[in-house]
């Protein structure tokens, strides 16, 4: 992390703000089940990073954001034949019986369509790059790493600890 910080912000980061250490709970505060790593003293959520310039960054706010898709451009309405082949005079003889009227229609060429608006990748961004790196690089120092793509739970910290798991989706 701090050569990430020195290269990034040229200044080292000199406090992690602790979101929650030691607490005697279960996994995720469920009322039954496994102790959570916190219970066993095995465990730091980091909320914050401080850097010595005052630079302050923190998850919640750094963590990069999912840009949606464009939404689809709606197709203009179907023009309606009906409608116009009753404007249009009919080229058969009333007097005929039985014929059967023929409407001449004149193609007329439409615009081409727009095409939709391409998505941009969003600007890079210092902090967010940071906070991304710094994720990742811990997944080489603890065995779970848990952040904000992890769960609703784990959206404004990383959550570090040191028990051996699978390789977690979050680490990779």
């Amino acid at each position: 992390m701090q050569p990430e910080a020195k290269a990034r912000f040229g200044s080292p980061v000199v406090v992690l703000r602790n979101a929650a250490s030691y607490t005697c709970r279960n996994r995720n505060g469920a009322a039954a089940g496994l102790l959570s790593e916190h219970a066993l003293v095995n465990a730091l959520d980091v909320s914050e990073f401080v850097f010595a310039s005052g630079l302050r960054i923190t998850v919640t706010e750094a963590w990069p954001k999912v840009v949606p898709p464009p939404l689809p451009v709606p197709k203009p309405p179907a023009k309606d034949d009906e409608a116009e082949s009753a404007a249009a005079p009919s080229t058969s003889k009333p007097s005929e019986p039985n014929s059967s009227e023929v409407t001449k229609a004149k193609a007329q060429a439409d615009a081409p369509p727009t095409p939709p608006p391409v998505a941009e990748e969003p600007k890079p961004d210092p902090t967010s790059s940071f906070v991304r790196k710094t994720h990742d690089d811990a997944c080489n120092a603890f065995g779970t790493v848990l952040g904000p793509d992890a769960d609703a739970a784990h959206k404004t910290h990383f959550h570090l600890d040191m028990k051996k798991r699978r390789k977690s989706a979050f680490c990779q």
